[in-house]
């Protein structure tokens, strides 16, 4: 049962990412999620073939008992394909949530409700002293 440790905690952390990103939509539940998708995908393809060279070139050897045993390719295993997954993921999540917040610094807007606090200077006719 140890061998589903390591796979069923990233698929845990790729399921709370989906969550805040379905609360936020931030990436894949945003105005464009195709496009979103695609990001993902060519990030996720990119760090494949990072890691298929550096298996040829003698790097990465087999993982150890935590791994399943499923290898999509000779020393690459499941986990590597859905840890790369949840690097991409986290990465554009994080991008997307920093984008947000300085545009709403831009905009005058800190605070996450989405509106800055107001300010009312004291009315002097409503003052007790005056």
């Amino acid at each position: 049962m140890t061998h589903l440790v390591y796979l069923g905690l990233l698929l845990g952390c790729i399921g709370c990412m989906a969550a805040v990103d379905r609360r936020f939509r931030l990436l894949l539940w945003s105005a464009h999620p195709g496009r979103g998708a695609l990001v993902l995908g060519v990030g996720t393809a990119g760090f494949l073939v990072w890691d298929v060279v550096a298996i040829a070139a003698g790097f990465y050897s087999r993982g150890g008992a935590a791994m399943t045993g499923i290898e999509l390719a000779p020393h690459l295993p499941l986990e590597e394909l859905i840890f790369v997954v949840f690097l991409c993921y986290v990465t554009l999540l994080l991008h997307g949530l920093a984008r947000r917040a300085l545009d709403r610094i831009a905009a005058g807007h800190p605070d996450p409700g989405g509106e800055a606090p107001h300010r009312r200077s004291p009315d002097p006719s409503t003052r007790e002293d005056a």
